[in-house]
Parts: C-alpha cells; sequence; structure tokens
C-alpha cells in the first residue's frame, strides 16, 4: 500500500495504519497512524488526531520493551499533549494522565531530570486547578534547570512572570516576562509542549502586569504585539490565546467595547477550529461587557461559562472572574447577591493565595457595606494594592475614596 499510494501517503496513512494493524504488524502501523495525526493536526481535525495518536499509543504495548519504545512513546505522547490541550483544555483529566506517564517515562533509564517543556505543562496543569503552591515550586524547578540550560529560559521565566503575577508580585513577575521575551527570537519561533507559541504568550500575560503596574501604554502595545505576532506566524491557536488575553486586559482598563470585540473573536476563533476553554473564558467576558446595559443576559451568560469551566476544572482566576459575576448583580440592583459573590470570591483568593485582584474585590465590597464599614474596606484595599505596587488599582481605589468625600 505504501507503494500504490506514495504520491499521496498524507491522504491514506491512518488506512494504512490500521491495515498494518489488522495484519499483525504493529511496528510498522505505529509511524502511519502518528502520520495521520500529524495531518489531521494541521487541519484542526483535533479529535481524530487524538483517536489516532491513541490507537497508536496502544500499538507500542505490543512491542519489546526498551529504550527505542519509550522514545517513541515520549514522541507520540508529546504530540498527544498538543492535541489533548487544544481539544479537551488545560485542566482535562486526560492531559495530567498524559503529563504523569511523560514524567515517568523521563525519569526512567537514566534520563535524569524531567525536561522543563514537560515542567511547563506541569505548570500550567496546576495553575489552571487553582494549586498556586504547587504552581510555585514547578515555576521554581523551571528557573533552576535554565540556569544550566538557556534553551529553556523564555519557558521557564514564562511560567514564573504568570505566576508571581498572581500572587501579587508585580515588580518580580515584570522581570520574569522580561526575561522570557528576551530568550525568544521570532526568526526561530518557540513552541511550549501545549503548542502555544511562547512569544505570544509572553507579550499576551506580560500586558496584564503591566497594566496593573500602571503602565498601561505599554500594556497595550504588548498586547497587540502578542495578536499581531501570531498573526504573523500564522498560528489559530496562539491568536486565540492572545485575542483572551486581550479581552481580560481591556475589561480590567472597563472598556466594554474592546472587550466585545476581542472576546467575540476569540469565540469564533474556537467554534471553527474546535479550541477548549478559551471559549469560555471569553464568554465570562461577553456576559461582563453585555451585562452593562442588559445585566440579566450578562448575569446568565457568565453563570453558564463558569459552570463550563467548573466541569473541565478550570479555576483559574476564578476570584477574578467571580468578580465581574458580581458586579452584574449590581448593576441589577441584587446587593445582597453581589456582596455573598464578593465573600466567597474574597475567601477563595486569600485561600489560594491568588492576590492579584484582591484589592479590587475589597473596593467592590467596600461599596455594599455601610459607614464606617466601608471606609476601613476601601483603607484595606488601597494597603494591600500599594503593597503589590498595582498602581493602577490604586488608583482606582483613591478616586473611590475622593469621590465617597
Amino acid at each position: 500500500m505504501e507503494l500504490l499510494f506514495a504520491d499521496r501517503l498524507d491522504d491514506v496513512s491512518g488506512a494504512i495504519g490500521v491495515h498494518l494493524d489488522r495484519g499483525g504488524q504493529p511496528a510498522r502501523a505505529v509511524p502511519f497512524l502518528a502520520r495521520a495525526a500529524t495531518v489531521a493536526t494541521r487541519v484542526s481535525a483535533t479529535e481524530e488526531a487524538i483517536r489516532c495518536l491513541t490507537h497508536a499509543l496502544s500499538l507500542l504495548q505490543a512491542l519489546p520493551p526498551g529504550r527505542d519504545r519509550d522514545d517513541q512513546e515520549l514522541t507520540l505522547r508529546s504530540n498527544l499533549s498538543v492535541a489533548l490541550n487544544s481539544g479537551r483544555g488545560y485542566a482535562a483529566p486526560e492531559v495530567e494522565e498524559n503529563l504523569e506517564r511523560v514524567f515517568l517515562l523521563s525519569r526512567s533509564s537514566g534520563r535524569g531530570q524531567v525536561p522543563v517543556r514537560w515542567l511547563w505543562v506541569a505548570f500550567t496543569l496546576r495553575f489552571m486547578l487553582g494549586d498556586l503552591k504547587r504552581t510555585l515550586e514547578v515555576s521554581e524547578q523551571a528557573v533552576a534547570c535554565s540556569v544550566s540550560d538557556p534553551s529553556c529560559c523564555c519557558e521557564a521565566h514564562h511560567a514564573m512572570g504568570g505566576t508571581l503575577l498572581s500572587l501579587g508580585e508585580l515588580d518580580t513577575s515584570k522581570h520574569h516576562f522580561d526575561r522570557a521575551l528576551a530568550a525568544y527570537d521570532e526568526a526561530h519561533p518557540q513552541r511550549s509542549a501545549l503548542g502555544s507559541d511562547l512569544g505570544v504568550f509572553a507579550h499576551a500575560w506580560s500586558a496584564h502586569t503591566l497594566w496593573l503596574l500602571g503602565d498601561e501604554n505599554a500594556a497595550l502595545a504588548h498586547s497587540d504585539e502578542a495578536i499581531a505576532l501570531a498573526r504573523r506566524l500564522e498560528h489559530q491557536y496562539s491568536q486565540t490565546l492572545a485575542l483572551a488575553y486581550a479581552a481580560l486586559l481591556h475589561q480590567m482598563r472597563l472598556d466594554a467595547p474592546r472587550v466585545l470585540e476581542c472576546a467575540e473573536a476569540v469565540v469564533v476563533l474556537c467554534e471553527r477550529y474546535g479550541f477548549a476553554y478559551y471559549g469560555d473564558w471569553a464568554r465570562v467576558l461577553i456576559g461582563w461587557a453585555r451585562g452593562q446595559e442588559r445585566p440579566s443576559e450578562g448575569i446568565e451568560i457568565i453563570q453558564s461559562a463558569l459552570e463550563r469551566l467548573d466541569q473541565n476544572r478550570a479555576q483559574a482566576r476564578r476570584p477574578y472572574y467571580l468578580s465581574l459575576l458580581a458586579q452584574t448583580y449590581s448593576r441589577l440592583g441584587d446587593r445582597s447577591r453581589s456582596a455573598s459573590i464578593l465573600d466567597a470570591a474574597i475567601a477563595m483568593a486569600l485561600e489560594r493565595g491568588d492576590s492579584w485582584w484582591l484589592p479590587a474585590l475589597y473596593l467592590q465590597r467596600s461599596n455594599l457595606e455601610p459607614s464606617p464599614a466601608c471606609e476601613v474596606t476601601r483603607q484595606h484595599a488601597l494597603g494591600l494594592a500599594r503593597s503589590q505596587n498595582s498602581r493602577s488599582l490604586e488608583q482606582r481605589i483613591l478616586a473611590s475614596i475622593a469621590s465617597s468625600v
């Protein structure tokens, strides 16, 4: 069959793989199934790619154990990691199971430490599950590895920059994002083990740190560059990611039209290419933007998106998302419901150490409290913003204090 279809193997590699498997030749079937998965990934047929790779992995078990088989499995699981993340999401159980197997293989047969590209996957998984303590541990391990292996500096410092942003350590977060971007070379793009372009990701996420630090112009420039870079690379998944991060940036800026522009583009891309996770991220922001004028509609959109994120174990930034839901309930006039949501969000942020948006949460809570309790809560919010050097939130809080005098 290989000779018969030599001029169009991409079209028939999956069929050849199945034929060889049924003919009792698993070793020959594996590379054809892997090729079929590559073809499927190229045309965004994510579930087909997952099916081919899973089939190939099952056939490996019939081969003699040893270093060669382990190397083949690592290659297949690397490709499977991209497909699973794209189609199922960062926190999907299948992503975690695949990662656990990669860790086991990486530590076996004298391979030594787990490569940083897989530590980066562990970082994203723990981050998505809301486990910032473990996220920090993995990020520190990645940065330590990068000292002796500069080739992984972009991944390592990207992970640390994102982790420290979440913990409210903004100045140090900026330092690590700067290191990540300095290590990135557009002429030789670096892709993460989950398929995203690391330069796009670093520009997109660093924009949030920069805005919180009060440098709005730099934040907008990095956000725009993330989108532009993804388009230059013609990489749809990275473009989706960049637009999602841009939508969140514009929400922090309270620019509802820009939020809708970016978030609706994310939904279109996710529906067109079958991307998981970012569509629900975008819908939360769409709900907030539409809720400015139609709060009942906004609440329904946000709650539905959060339910889907829960179903996929995606807990990242949950206190922030809850703040948007609480704000929309306030617009509806339901102050009691808004207050209860904010209390839950604050408790969650404190428990997880997810403190980057805590000053804003306390400010929102103060607006629902009677005097003098509201003044005490606003001063607490102000002190927290200053301790984080979160100048944009500090200015927002000061404006609120001034308007209440």
